[in-house]
């Protein structure tokens, strides 16, 4: 882990750490103030086993080598997420008195103040139910009333991102993240900073909305998946559609 950006687009639109958040804001890398919104998707120290996922033939990034763990047809069993064994605090990222939305809050509610601002994401959409919740549940300070987002998200059952394997447990869709981005009234050029990036679908909802964002994970292949399966792709589109 270090200081430096594993990954920095050239436009600066784009940072990425693999870092604890903590460090990265600690060592000064990130005013704080400017800040215009925090899309938090912690480990909700549910101690739940990350379950086998199975991937869609060889993988393959960017550079055209076969990814990590990709095997053909095989499943593949995720290691387990760093800090699932322990409850999550939320109060350093409250400590930031910053516009905040964080996944999960039905874990470690007990540890949040009141709101009325709560985001519902219905993953079922009246789909038949399974061994899975139907919904997760987000604390947000950003106020107003509690909202719902509707969009099926279960296994291949999806309502967008059909046909590409799953890059990592406890995914969520691009699709929510830019519903949270609108719905929380960002501006084009604004920050959002993703203290747990995961497989990073964050970085394709802030880019098409013009948006800034520097993401943060313990995780160095999460780093490469954001890297190889977000970023590289997103470029070769810009590139592509350039005069």
């Amino acid at each position: 882990m270090s200081l430096r950006p594993f990954y920095r687009s050239s436009d600066d639109r784009i940072a990425i750490y693999h870092a604890p958040w903590e460090v990265v804001l600690g060592g000064g890398l990130l005013p704080v103030s400017e800040i215009a919104l925090i899309h938090a998707d912690p480990t909700y120290g549910n101690g739940d086993a990350t379950r086998p996922k199975r991937n869609e033939g060889v993988r393959r990034n960017t550079a055209g080598t076969r990814r990590r763990g990709a095997e053909n047809g095989k499943a593949r069993t995720w290691a387990p997420l760093e800090g699932n064994d322990r409850p999550f605090d939320p109060a350093p990222l409250l400590a930031l008195d910053r516009p905040l939305v964080t996944w999960g809050a039905n874990h470690y509610s007990s540890r949040l103040p009141d709101s009325a601002a709560w985001i519902v994401w219905d993953k079922r959409d009246g789909t038949t139910p399974d061994d899975g919740a139907d919904a997760e549940l987000a604390w947000t300070n950003l106020g107003g009333t509690a909202r719902t987002f509707r969009h099926v998200w279960r296994g291949l059952a999806r309502a967008s991102e059909t046909g590409r394997p799953h890059l990592w447990p406890c995914q969520k869709p691009v699709a929510l993240s830019r519903y949270i981005f609108e719905w929380a009234k960002l501006r084009r050029g604004e920050l959002v900073f993703v203290p747990y990036m995961g497989s990073g679908p964050d970085i394709a909802a802030a880019l098409g909305m013009g948006l800034r964002i520097i993401a943060c994970d313990v995780s160095e292949e999460a780093c490469h998946i954001a890297v190889d399966e977000r970023i590289g792709p997103l470029f070769a589109t810009e590139r592509a559609a350039a005069p």
